[in-house]
């Protein structure tokens, strides 16, 4: 039963992060929005380009905003990841929002500085008021953010090591969409009440099947290799890179280092929609190949949900819940990385914020279930 135990206390604190964010004042989600329309809607000629900048999982959840500012036409969302767009352009009008949860990232605070030399606007979100990025900031008359840490009274293991401001991060921003059109803060707040109304949900996964899924997952020797498409990709690379913090062999569906399938591999394809044409090919792909499939899904009836329930392996699927109204946010019924359209890629993140805190719980029950210590995935952590 432990397995299952420190699941639900994991969910119990990941729902106080977002509880914290419901009441923070209204003069500081102003400061925010007020900082990020000026940008968005300055009469200015020059393309606009917004920047995320960040390590590990801070840049996932950047990117995850950025991905839906796509819906403004005189905007173009970028990283310095991205080969295409990966260089710094002075005569565009730029901007620059960095999240560091220390505040410390030293590619975070080089890149600030670089920035504010090329003339960009920033915007800053950290936990900590006296760190070098927060005062660097200050200095360049940009706008800081401050979502400071919540003192846990269980064990950090729980909060899966750094898991609070990434979850932090991706829901405020995503509660902060909402008001970008308009400047009213009242949008972020009765969004973040729905984001906390779909993530309490996750408390009401049974028992006795979460712990056999959790058990079936982790007992083996193979490659965790997990998979997802757009905002769903980003939680499965997030969750990829707990798993190989546990000191497990996780790989990233895709990249160019990830071996291919063999008997013994286990497969995680996160999708909310379950449809997902990349994901359906892989999970045939793995499946022909002798490899576990354990989907993450928010969706009963899909394509992905039809083919494990062929092959007899409807107990390896985890179903997401998320309230009743929220259900039809997938749009598209055949979505690829080419195909998904623009209402899609603009909906709220809501099944992807309740995966995300979900495959946090579990890595609080894989730290039990494997015996590892928070020292031993400190060493693996970068």
């Amino acid at each position: 039963m432990k397995t299952t135990a420190k699941f639900y206390d994991s969910i119990d604190i990941q729902l106080k992060f977002l509880e914290q964010l419901k009441n923070i004042p209204s003069d500081q989600i102003d400061g925010l929005i007020g900082a990020l329309r000026d940008f968005i809607y300055q009469a200015d000629t020059k393309q606009k380009v917004i920047y995320g900048i960040g390590e590990g999982r801070s840049a996932l959840a950047l990117y995850d905003f950025l991905h839906q500012l796509l819906k403004y036409e005189q905007l173009f969302p970028a990283t310095l990841d991205d080969p295409i767009r990966r260089y710094f352009d002075p005569d565009r009008s730029n901007m620059i929002v960095a999240a560091t949860g220390s505040g410390t990232t030293e590619s975070v605070i080089n890149y600030l500085e670089d920035a504010h030399n090329l003339g960009a606007k920033e915007i800053l979100i950290t936990a900590k008021s006296d760190s070098p990025a927060f005062k660097k900031v200050q200095a360049h008359n940009g706008f800081a953010f401050l979502m400071e840490d919540i003192k846990l009274e269980k064990p950090s293991e729980l909060a899966v090591m750094g898991s609070e401001f990434e979850l932090k991060l991706c829901t405020l921003l995503n509660c902060v969409l909402p008001a970008l059109d308009d400047g009213d803060n009242k949008l972020y707040y009765r969004q973040m009440e729905h984001f906390i109304e779909n993530a309490t949900l996750l408390k009401n996964i049974d028992k006795k099947y979460l712990r056999s899924w959790v058990e079936k997952l982790l007992n083996r020797r193979g490659h965790f290799i997990v998979d997802g498409v757009g905002r769903s990709g980003f939680v499965a690379k997030a969750f990829g890179m707990r798993i190989a913090h546990l000191g497990q062999q996780a790989y990233i569906k895709g990249d160019a280092t990830t071996p291919s399938f063999v008997r013994g591999d286990v497969y995680i394809p996160i999708s909310g929609s379950g449809d997902t044409r990349e994901i359906l090919e892989a999970t045939m792909k793995a499946r022909g190949k002798g490899v576990d499939v354990f989907p993450i899904t928010v969706n009963e009836s899909s394509g992905m949900v039809e083919k494990l329930k062929e092959w007899g392996y409807e107990d390896n699927i985890i179903f997401i819940p998320v309230l009743e109204n929220d259900r039809g946010i997938f749009h598209d019924k055949t979505p690829s990385k080419i195909a998904t359209t623009k209402m899609n890629q603009m909906r709220p993140s809501y099944s992807e914020i309740n995966s995300y805190i979900f495959t946090n719980a579990v890595i609080a029950s894989a730290i039990d279930f494997l015996g590892v210590e928070e020292k031993y995935m400190k060493q693996k952590h970068w």
